[in-house]
């Protein structure tokens, strides 16, 4: 009775400790960042962010009109002004500039995408690859 007992308490505790799991540090983001030292010395980089698109439930099952509302109310609440989207985008680069330090010296921008569900930027560091 009692190792009944004792093997059901350690199943309940391996089953919660494989449930337990960690998540990824922000679900729904994808980021990636790329260098590129040329023979000249420059330094340059891409970086870019998506944002995973929410997933809607489904079927709908209430009266249309209704549908539209929420439907139109979900769009409002995930549409970003654009200067407040960049500013965001932004934030995350130099973060990851900042982590890497790979541009110590600053940079300046080569080419610029930013939508709605993320963007990408190829830059170049303003300092040169040391030796």
């Amino acid at each position: 009775m009692l190792t009944r007992y004792i093997a059901a308490i350690l199943a309940i505790l391996f089953l919660a400790g494989c449930a337990s799991e960690p998540q990824a540090p922000n679900p729904g983001l994808k980021e990636s960042f790329h260098t590129e030292i040329t023979a000249n010395g420059s330094k340059r980089f891409t970086y870019s962010l998506e944002v995973a698109a929410p997933q809607l439930r489904g079927p709908f099952t209430e009266n249309p009109n209704s549908r539209n509302g929420m439907m139109r109310n979900q769009e409002m609440m995930g549409a970003q002004p654009r200067r407040r989207r960049t500013a965001d985008f932004d934030y995350a680069m130099n973060l990851k500039l900042k982590e890497t330090g790979f541009c110590r010296d600053g940079y300046f921008v080569i080419d610029r995408v930013i939508s709605q569900m993320g963007g990408e930027v190829r830059g170049e560091c303003r300092d040169a690859a040391s030796r």
